[in-house]
């Protein structure tokens, strides 16, 4: 009958419209995926060059801070061993006037 073939034809369409759709919506969603994981990597790329600057800028002033410690402990050392060699000999005098060792 002419009427069942031309409603095979239309349920064969839609079969076909349907797919077609679903093809193109995965499609799209296949690109969008695509787009949206590349920006995710381009955003975690970009935090991670601002972390490791980060970083580098910590390790410098850290360097810088830790130099000036060791230049200001080893002018204070310089000055204890130089108030020390000073005490020493004003005590050794001292030591030898109140034992009446002067000669």
């Amino acid at each position: 009958m002419e009427i069942f073939k031309w409603v095979n034809d239309l349920e064969k369409i839609y079969e076909d419209l349907i797919k077609n759709s679903k093809n193109e919506s995965l499609a799209e969603l296949k690109a969008l995926r695509n787009n949206q994981e590349k920006m995710i990597e381009f955003s975690l790329n970009q935090k991670q060059k601002i972390v490791n600057l980060a970083l580098k800028n910590l390790a410098e002033d850290i360097a810088k801070e830790i130099a000036n410690f060791k230049n200001l402990l080893n002018e204070n050392k310089e000055n204890i061993e130089k108030q020390f060699q000073i005490s020493k000999n004003n005590l050794v005098k001292s030591i030898i006037e109140k034992l009446g060792l002067e000669f």
